[in-house]
């Protein structure tokens, strides 16, 4: 008798601008989800930009590459080229969005033909790939919103609401959410914004808290090379330094601090505002701040075990009421409690896992002085709380059980 046959693999392929590079600064969510799935069975294509986000640059093995083909954790990733000096101009903003879009059109229509495509938004001029790739391989597509374009953009002044271009933006939305065979989200403050833009089914679909505490040897070590001593406390911000982070109120609350305030603050990212905060440090010398560029991610464990509380900051904007930064799940996993200037979900998920909430800079004072009152005990108690509530609410299997139930769903 022969042998049973065996079932195939099911197959996806993701398009996502702005995957990191191994151990670039950036998010890694995709990459830990894909990386599972894989472990169940699943064969993954994944076309990305080798371009940093953050930092505007190229790592230098990928660049004058057109094109890059290696595999990660068992997700093949496909490199293609995009324009650079992301940070310089809206125009150049607009140029790498609309030439990765063509490069990864022309990259993704050669690849082996998949079970299902998924196409990952912001940029939109990504998600408009969603429906060419559906068409080319004859399968069903998902898209997922992971901000809410153009709102976010108006947000943050990059658009007017009154605007051709916001209106453009706003029917492609319309016409890419009612289109799509499934819809996913990774907060669910985003769903009524989806379901206005023409969902008809949103699934959410978040990242995941990873277990990653710190020993005190490396907690010492970290220290000791930034120069903290032990009766000093510490706060985090890790992530971009951009328009909408609204890092300028931590610097106000910072100016309000008593001079001899036992206290540091370490930034470490990098984005269009970075150049401003550096120079408003300086000239008004703010010395308890320190702002560190972007770092590859096997460093931010040193910055994580140096840190006592961690820091969520954005502007003030309904829009970010729903948002649930990658930033804060990795805060859970490091064992860290955090301050958010967000109300809303990160507000409701901060004050659960032992956190604080400050909306304005005159209550980011009054909070960081409380955080700097409060015994290292009870602050070390309060990351463990932190990671308690994380990992129960955004475990890594149930995450990705979640999207494989929706792969499945459209691709039967």
């Amino acid at each position: 008798m022969s042998a049973a046959k065996q079932p195939r693999a099911p197959r996806l392929l993701c398009v996502y601008q702005h995957a990191p590079t191994p151990g670039a600064p950036g998010i890694y969510r995709h990459r830990l989800l894909f990386a599972e799935l894989v472990r169940r069975g699943w064969q993954v294509d994944l076309v990305s930009t080798p371009l940093n986000y953050m930092t505007g640059t190229v790592p230098t093995r990928y660049a004058r590459r057109l094109y890059t083909r290696e595999s990660l954790d068992g997700i093949v990733h496909h490199w293609v080229w995009a324009s650079r000096s992301i940070h310089a101009s809206k125009l150049r903003r607009a140029l790498n969005y609309v030439t990765f879009a063509f490069s990864s059109s022309l990259r993704a229509i050669t690849l082996r033909r998949p079970d299902v495509v998924l196409v990952s938004s912001p940029p939109l001029t990504v998600g408009a790939l969603g429906p060419v790739l559906a068409t080319r391989f004859r399968r069903p597509w998902v898209f997922e919103v992971r901000d809410a374009w153009p709102e976010s953009a108006a947000s943050v002044g990059w658009l007017s609401e009154q605007s051709l271009l916001y209106r453009v933006l706003e029917r492609v939305a319309h016409r890419l959410a009612s289109h799509a065979q499934a819809v996913i989200v990774p907060t669910p403050g985003l769903i009524e914004i989806v379901r206005r833009h023409g969902a008809k089914k949103v699934d959410v679909i978040s990242g995941a808290v990873i277990d990653a505490p710190s020993s005190p040897e490396l907690r010492r070590a970290a220290r000791a090379r930034l120069g903290v001593p032990d009766d000093e406390c510490l706060f985090l911000y890790l992530g971009a330094l951009g328009a909408a982070n609204g890092v300028e109120t931590l610097l106000d609350a910072v100016q309000a601090l008593p001079t001899d305030t036992p206290a540091r603050f370490l930034l470490v990212g990098d984005g269009s505002a970075r150049v401003a905060l550096e120079e408003r440090v300086c000239e008004q010398g703010i010395e308890t701040v320190s702002i560190v560029p972007a770092v590859p991610k096997d460093e931010v464990k040193d910055y994580l075990a140096a840190s006592d509380v961690c820091l969520h900051l954005l502007r003030a904007d309904p829009v970010f009421s729903s948002a649930l930064p990658t930033k804060v799940l990795e805060y859970c996993g490091a064992h860290r409690p955090f301050i958010t200037t967000v109300a809303g979900l990160p507000e409701q998920l901060a004050l659960e896992a032992g956190g604080g909430f400050a909306p304005g800079a005159a209550e980011l004072t009054g909070e960081l002085e409380r955080w700097i009152a409060m015994p290292a005990a009870e602050r070390r108690a309060r990351g463990e709380q932190s990671f308690e509530v994380g990992s129960r609410r955004f475990g890594l299997e149930a995450t990705v059980s979640a999207l494989e139930a929706v792969l499945r769903s459209v691709s039967r």
